[in-house]
């Protein structure tokens, strides 16, 4: 099968935290279809988890009507994945806001998740992590992770 890159898949997930390990496990394949390694889609995999679970938990405003866009667009190089929500109570988009704050400054950042990793950990796996929060207070995360044997 012969690939034309940059491609880009794209899903609506439910407000439901249950869909996320079988779409992790969805790109996880994508990515090996298109010739990445078993670790680095294993790994990618994580990155997914950390971020559809904080945009579920934190962005659906406990509102399971929302739904979560994931959109990843695999290159020959690299797979960069974006997250949208709709934005949570305002505790959490200040939460989120202050982990914005946090990234641009290069500071660690916050884990509100009592024994998880959370966006600290993408980050470790990331090449960059960009976090915005519109006026609509939709919350988008970009991440790209560079592909390790290139």
């Amino acid at each position: 099968m012969d690939l034309i890159f940059p491609y880009t898949i794209s899903v609506r997930l439910p407000s439901d935290l249950e869909i996320i390990p079988s779409i992790r496990k969805f790109v996880s394949e994508v990515l090996q279809v298109s010739g990445f390694s078993a670790k680095f889609a294993f790994r990618s995999e994580i990155i997914i988890d950390a971020i559809c679970n904080n945009a579920i938990t934190h962005g659906s405003a406990g509102n399971a009507d929302n739904e979560v866009e994931l959109a990843c667009v695999i290159h020959r190089d690299r797979v960069e994945v974006v997250v949208k929500d709709s934005g949570g109570s305002p505790a959490d988009i200040e939460k989120l806001k202050e982990a914005v704050r946090r990234n641009r400054l290069g500071l660690p950042l916050p884990d509100y998740e009592a024994g998880g990793m959370g966006l600290e950990i993408v980050k470790l796996l990331s090449e960059t992590i960009d976090i915005t929060v519109d006026e609509n207070n939709v919350t988008s995360i970009h991440v790209v992770r560079k592909r390790e044997d290139a």
